[in-house]
């Protein structure tokens, strides 16, 4: 969403309802931008490139009837608020919708300017509550890293993509030897200083398919996935040995650590 411009996916197959919904926006002194596609197939297809700020979704479409046009939606658009749409005698279906997750819905021909504009605002302000509460839940916020739990969760996942494809997943653990003199001499702040700068650097190490996680304290995770033998293991170890041994520097501090990777 830019500053004065939220913009919109409306996945709607009825001409007579893309016009209404248009100028029911149209009236409100906010700004939409608003792009239709008319069969689920399409609205899948647009938001592989594009990312809008809320979906209004009809859950009659000619590819997708009921609540499984939004089951299959939300299943691969998880961070974008939706709001289904249906007729009056097919409330229930739209209430299911939102047990399943939906922000929101809307019943046709019962909508209003000060509604339509009311519902998008409270579902895209809902949705950022529901990731910052899931990002809290699954990350670790001081350096950005999966936290114990997700760590745990990826590596179930690990294993089974192993067992499926016949494949090896690598694990090492990263325990900061000299952090604790680093917080005894210089503060807390400091600390959380250098890890962030060692969470930023394992980030860099690896590769787009492995995950490295922050355990705890000063201790670190990493998940090597697809691995086939011995080297492929070597490679990654020593690009994150050779990038931790660089000083780092907080604060124009330099500061050296000395990690044990196992």
């Amino acid at each position: 969403m830019s500053e004065n411009t939220t913009n919109v996916l409306l996945i709607e197959d009825n001409p007579i309802d893309i016009l209404l919904i248009r100028e029911l926006l149209n009236k409100r002194q906010s700004k939409y931008s608003i792009v239709s596609v008319s069969c689920l197939k399409d609205g899948i297809a647009y938001l592989q490139k594009e990312q809008p700020d809320v979906i209004l979704l009809d859950l009659y479409l000619p590819d997708s009837q009921g609540i499984q046009t939004f089951d299959t939606l939300f299943a691969q658009m998880l961070d974008i608020p939706i709001i289904v749409s249906t007729a009056l005698e097919d409330e229930n279906t739209a209430l299911l919708a939102v047990n399943n997750g939906a922000q929101d819905y809307l019943l046709k021909g019962n909508n209003t300017s000060a509604l339509l504009s009311r519902s998008i605002k409270y579902a895209i302000e809902r949705k950022k509550s529901e990731n910052k509460i899931k990002y809290l839940a699954l990350y670790d916020t001081l350096t950005d890293l999966p936290n114990r739990r997700l760590f745990f969760d990826r590596l179930s996942q690990a294993f089974s993509r192993a067992h499926r494809y016949s494949s090896k997943v690598g694990l090492m653990f990263i325990d900061l030897n000299k952090f604790k003199q680093i917080n005894d001499t210089y503060g807390h702040e400091m600390g959380d200083l250098v890890l962030q700068t060692v969470g930023t650097r394992l980030k860099y190490a690896i590769r787009e398919t492995d995950t490295a996680a922050r355990l705890g304290g000063d201790e670190f995770a990493i998940i090597l996935q697809d691995i086939h033998n011995e080297s492929d293991t070597n490679a990654i170890a020593r690009k994150i040995i050779n990038t931790l041994k660089e000083d780092i520097h907080a604060k124009k501090i330099p500061f050296k650590l000395a990690q044990v990777l196992v």
